[in-house]
């Protein structure tokens, strides 16, 4: 972990795992990208991952290697509140929410504030539509803020995944927070669908005012 990490101006986390569409990772890594953003730490939890195959080098077998999930930071400079992206690749196969819960109380020694995540949901929409934006909020003042910007509030139903019980967490411990789900058809929901991805990075740069 950075030296000065405890210096952050009032931080959001953005938290990104691999899933439908790969919506998520991709608006990360995106983030990431444009931003330029630094490594800021590591977060382990070994004891929630298992290995799923071995890797083959000139005929020799050799263990694979655990998932690796990393925090990377881009210091606003404006100093209002800097955004740290958490990247994993891949959610744990066991104690998901105990994940959560372990990575919502190492954000919080970072000075965590507000939690997003992203997510895919499919509908019915043809490829060549524009692709809406559905949301959903831990407290009352961000979906407001969400209604504001004109998403599809989501009335009912599941958030399935560590998108949401990561939510579920930051909900838990007080943190205000909002899941954006990018729509996509329901074919192409095992593709990339670049245009779901663009409209949630457009809503989230409209809801943390950077470009």
């Amino acid at each position: 972990m950075e030296n000065d990490s405890n210096q952050l101006k009032h931080p959001w986390l953005v938290a990104v795992w691999p899933g439908m569409g790969n919506l998520a990772v991709s608006a990360g890594y995106y983030l990431m990208a444009k931003l330029q953003m630094r490594q800021l730490a590591e977060f382990s939890s070994p004891e929630l991952f298992d290995l799923n195959h071995i890797e083959v080098r000139d005929g020799i077998i050799r263990l694979g290697h655990l998932p690796r999930s990393r925090l990377y930071v881009w210091r606003d400079p404006q100093q209002k509140h800097d955004i740290v992206v958490f990247i994993g690749e891949a959610q744990p196969t066991t104690g998901k929410y105990t994940f959560c819960r372990k990575l919502i109380e190492f954000t919080r020694e970072l000075g965590v504030e507000k939690v997003i995540t992203f997510a895919a949901m499919t509908t019915g929409m043809h490829p060549e539509q524009n692709a809406r934006v559905f949301g959903a909020a831990t407290d009352k003042e961000t979906l407001r803020q969400l209604q504001g910007l004109g998403l599809q509030i989501i009335k009912g139903g599941q958030i399935s995944g560590l998108n949401g019980m990561l939510l579920g967490a930051a909900s838990e411990r007080g943190l205000p927070g909002a899941c954006l789900l990018g729509e996509m058809p329901h074919l192409f929901a095992g593709l990339p669908f670049p245009k779901a991805t663009m409209a949630v990075l457009k809503v989230f740069a409209a809801i943390a005012h950077i470009n």
